[in-house]
């Protein structure tokens, strides 16, 4: 299911990704493919703690979904459809 990109909640879901620069890199980093928070720390090259805040509020906007939420260690992180299009957004410019 696609999100209308005219729609409130895409432009607000956009607006808050290109607020920063680290959500903006976590999107890019997950977009093809899945990866635990360790995953992406080691890519960012940042604080463990910044990264589980990211998701963590990714999440929260339905923009980012932890495909296996019950395991403690190794949780998965993916892009949602709304998440996607943001990504493709982001890199049309």
């Amino acid at each position: 299911m696609s999100t209308d990109t005219n729609s409130s909640t895409y432009i607000k879901a956009l607006g808050y990704v290109k607020r920063t620069k680290n959500r903006q890199q976590i999107v890019n980093i997950i977009a093809n493919t899945r990866k635990t928070p360790s995953e992406i720390k080691e890519i960012m090259d940042v604080d463990f703690s910044l990264v589980s805040r990211a998701l963590r509020d990714l999440k929260d906007r339905d923009i980012v979904v932890c495909e296996n939420p019950e395991d403690r260690i190794g949780r998965l992180h993916k892009l949602t459809d709304l998440g996607l299009q943001i990504y493709e957004e982001l890199n049309r410019e």
